[in-house]
């Protein structure tokens, strides 16, 4: 049974999904010449060359693949694998007001008429009943079959922040699921004398650098925490664009919002070992909650999932 936690209500709006605004969380796989927004900065655009005799465009480095598996307390080898997600539909609820505490977007008012708001707009809920996360591997999700110009079927990419150890504490009457490596505290004379400056087994002048400091910020691992649901966030993909979930990033499970299911082929390491694998947390309202985590999902009259946060959204705040 996956430990469980008590969250309060708290509803998020929804975002576009760009290698920017999910830079902290992973990567974003899309074509830059065919994105439907400019990329703010040259930082998120990898580089190309000219490859097949002059027929293609190479980008090299679209995303971070990682394998941590060395730090897993059973030290058992993980070798990468390739699944297949065929995710249904997920059931939405009508929306309905709500006094929920604001999310890191601050007091959004997603009950109040806004002007810009179509009045063809459906407003309806998602719940978010629990996050999970891959302590020791990336896991990237590619969608098969979905049109970057299909309207009638989305995806929502739900992730949140890991918090420190000590608040996770807090939160749980349990340890946090982490299996976090056992460090001895006796170190050989060896190894003593290799810390050293300079090292007397090498010529360097400097030990060398952690294999952490040539990662991607999103790559590196998470610690133990429990998720920041304060600053959990929503964002809507289409079929452009695959994702990169961070090693150790909380995310809930693939929701697909529309018409049909979508394919998705997603690329991990697995060593085999459940709780070093996959670690689920449930999200249970706390006896104040009205609801618990949700996502407030508005479409238009064709069924697209409209973008009520972050760049380029439309929504009247409380002031």
């Amino acid at each position: 049974m996956p430990t469980s936690m008590p969250c309060p209500s708290i509803r998020i709006p929804v975002e576009q999904l760009t290698p920017s605004s999910f830079a902290q969380f992973g990567t974003v796989i899309e074509n830059p010449a065919h994105a439907n927004r400019p990329p703010p900065n040259n930082d998120f655009v990898p580089k190309s060359v000219s490859a097949n005799q002059g027929s293609a465009l190479k980008y090299l480095d679209v995303t971070h693949i990682a394998n941590l598996y060395n730090l897993a307390p059973s030290k058992k080898p993980a070798k990468a694998v390739m699944n297949m997600f065929v995710c249904a539909p997920r059931e939405l609820r009508p929306h309905e007001p709500s006094n929920s505490m604001p999310s890191s977007w601050g007091d959004i008012d997603f009950d109040d008429d806004d002007e810009s708001a179509s009045v063809n707009a459906q407003r309806e809920l998602f719940d978010v009943p629990i996050l999970e996360r891959h302590p020791f591997t990336t896991q990237t999700f590619i969608p098969m079959g979905l049109s970057p110009y299909e309207k009638h079927t989305q995806y929502l990419v739900i992730v949140a922040p890991t918090l420190p150890a000590s608040a996770s504490r807090r939160r749980t009457d349990r340890a946090p699921p982490y299996p976090t490596p056992h460090k001895p505290q006796r170190r050989s004379i060896k190894d003593v004398f290799a810390r050293a400056r300079p090292s007397p087994f090498t010529n360097e002048s400097a030990p060398p650098p952690s294999q952490f400091s040539r990662l991607h910020p999103s790559q590196k691992p998470k610690g133990p925490g429990l998720p920041d649901l304060k600053n959990i966030r929503a964002f809507v993909a289409d079929g452009s664009q695959a994702v990169t979930y961070g090693a150790g990033t909380w995310h809930a499970p693939m929701a697909v919002i529309g018409d049909r299911a979508i394919d998705f082929v997603v690329v991990q390491y697995a060593n085999g070992v459940d709780m070093e694998d996959c670690q689920e947390i449930l999200l249970k309202p706390d006896a104040r909650a009205e609801e618990g985590v949700v996502v407030s999902v508005e479409s238009d009259s064709s069924g697209k999932v409209l973008v009520k946060a972050g760049p380029g959204a439309a929504i009247k705040a409380k002031l």
